[in-house]
């Protein structure tokens, strides 16, 4: 049996590490990385989003029970936040990573990112005003805040 000496140990390691560096699935400013990265980002904010609907949910219940008066527009204020994250799920298709580009992948992904900010602007901003409803609110109680 065959010994492997230092210098055969070494130009075999340098040989295996130089095929790993030139690959391009793993540099990591790839256009596939930076697509998955860009995907990751976009579901962490669409799960960070989802924790508020429960929220919504909340709201609705209290400014039902409380009844204050101009409770309408914040009610369906509510019920359209929610409306538009259910609408964006059911619209976000995820790219199928092995038949679509990864400049493309990254370009709907973008897109999705600007499409799901503005849902999340549109749920906080209804949650503020729905909060701060319920405070002016003579005899209700204060909303539980997340």
């Amino acid at each position: 049996m065959k010994a492997f000496t230092p210098k055969t140990l070494f130009v075999a390691l340098a040989a295996a590490a130089g095929l790993a560096a030139c690959s391009p699935t793993t540099t990591a400013d790839s256009p596939a990385a930076s697509a998955r990265a860009a995907e990751n980002l976009l579901m962490d904010r669409h799960d960070s989003v989802m924790a508020q609907t429960g929220h919504l949910f909340e709201l609705r219940q209290q400014i039902a029970a409380a009844k204050p008066a101009g409770a309408v527009p914040y009610a369906h204020g509510l019920q359209a936040a929610e409306n538009a994250m259910m609408a964006w799920m059911h619209g976000y298709h995820a790219p199928d990573t092995v038949t679509t580009p990864a400049p493309a992948r990254l370009a709907y992904i973008q897109q999705q990112q600007a499409k799901l900010q503005a849902v999340e602007k549109q749920m906080h901003g209804t949650i503020d005003s729905a909060a701060a409803l319920l405070k002016q609110a003579p005899g209700t109680p204060a909303p539980a805040t997340k």
